[in-house]
């Protein structure tokens, strides 16, 4: 099958300026993209589509993704939610973000056991449509942090959990080995505390777990060759990750300039997800959704916001890939399928360009992907994962965040999304 784009403006995601041009799409991949002086090689094509007036650029990746988090007002929601209800929603979700532009799902963490690889399972096998997906298990986290919502009288059982909760190597070696039996693509280990978990002296400054503890994971996934990804706000807790060879750093907000300069250091190696989108909703929308938080609290915020605003922006000066990904749907004010604003905080907040904020989110986030060489970029050779925009993102980052504005959506060749409003016909499919 072969598909004719025609009068594009391309936005190739390799960070050069746009261009205008044709694109050439063979079943699911792409075979030339030619400048507007050029002619595309396809005398005789099944299907044209006149893209005057629109932009084509890559589909973009999801760095911090819960399709299983399904806009939370409390952990125990995600607890109460039947395993099987639990698995239709995360479907829904990676549905609903791949029509939102979001071609690549890298998971950051399963509300419960298997849902996010039962997903990407049934997608990858055809019984869904759906996008492209790196899956996690549970967070791996100790004994009184986040996630821990047990007592003294109640313990919950594994398959409800938000967190596995392990204290000691032998049992995050065990945890990082189901994990594995689950068929995960990325351990998640919660190396810190976090916000609001004071009360169990697991504030967001505090690295809650032991080296030797992160070191049993990392043998376990390097030996099966998974990915670790880690929750980590507290500097000595980035310390540690870069020393471990973690894969992916979430959060990060109080990195100082030892671990910034590891950072630095391990650039080609790691990535970095501030999950942004989460505090700055939290500090923005809190009265939108009757929070009525006080005023310790919304201080707190704003000093969170202002400290990861700083490191990210330092970060990106010394060139570590910070990439797009908010904790959308971990809470009210943060709604999944929003994701594509954490694009617009990148430039208002982190000085990124609109293009480096587009690159970030799809030629990088498909190197976080491990498809860097099949994904994120529109080239020949690579899939067909494409975006069509009414209108140039360069200029307005923010229609990325406009679903009517996004008229169609390509994986692999194949239409997720087709406004009617688009050019050329749709051809009947061939019986077998």
């Amino acid at each position: 099958m072969l598909t004719k784009f025609e009068n594009a403006t391309i936005i190739d995601g390799s960070g050069s300026a746009g261009f205008k041009g044709g694109v050439l799409v063979e079943d699911e991949r792409i075979v030339a993209v030619v400048p507007a002086t050029g002619e595309i090689p396809a005398p005789n094509p099944d299907t044209v589509i006149d893209c005057t007036g629109l932009t084509m650029m890559p589909g973009m990746t999801e760095a911090h993704c819960h399709i299983s988090f399904n806009d939370l007002s409390s952990m125990y929601q995600a607890v109460e939610i039947q395993p099987e209800d639990h698995s239709l929603i995360a479907l829904a979700n990676a549905q609903m973000l791949l029509e939102r532009g979001f071609t690549s799902l890298f998971s950051a963490a399963s509300a419960k056991p298997r849902v996010d690889v039962a997903v990407r399972d049934a997608i990858n096998r055809g019984l869904f449509a759906g996008p492209r997906m790196r899956a996690a298990g549970q967070e791996i986290s100790p004994s009184g942090n986040l996630g821990d919502l047990d007592t003294n009288y109640f313990a919950f059982p594994r398959n409800v959990r938000f967190t596995v909760t392990c204290d000691g190597a032998d049992e995050f070696t065990k945890a990082a080995r189901l994990a594995a039996r689950d068929g995960v693509d990325t351990i998640k280990v919660n190396v810190s505390g976090d916000r609001d978990w004071g009360h169990m002296h697991a504030d967001d400054t505090v690295t809650v777990i032991a080296e030797r503890e992160l070191a049993a994971v990392m043998e376990v996934a390097n030996a099966r060759r998974l990915m670790v990804a880690t929750h980590c706000t507290s500097s000595s807790g980035v310390k540690m990750c870069v020393r471990q060879g973690v894969h992916v750093i979430y959060h990060a907000p109080h990195a100082d300039e030892e671990a910034r300069d590891m950072l630095e250091e391990a650039r080609d190696r790691v990535f970095v997800a501030p999950a942004a989108g989460l505090p700055i909703s939290m500090l923005r929308r809190h009265k939108e959704f009757g929070l009525n938080w006080s005023p310790e609290k919304i201080a707190s915020m704003e000093s969170e916001v202002e400290t990861v605003t700083a490191c990210m922006r330092d970060l990106h000066r010394r060139g570590v890939r910070v990439l797009p990904g908010g904790d959308y749907g971990a809470f009210i004010t943060n709604p999944i399928g929003e994701n594509a604003k954490d694009l617009k905080l990148f430039v208002d907040l982190f000085g990124f360009s609109p293009m480096e904020a587009i690159v970030a989110a799809t030629r990088q986030g498909a190197e976080l992907m491990r498809m860097e060489t099949t994904t994120g970029q529109v080239k020949p050779g690579y899939y067909a994962d494409l975006l069509l925009l009414d209108g140039d993102p360069v200029e307005d980052i923010t229609l990325l965040q406009d679903p009517e504005r996004i008229v169609a959506v390509l994986k692999g060749g194949r239409f997720a999304k087709r406004a009617q409003r688009l050019g050329g016909a749709i051809p009947r499919r061939k019986a077998a």
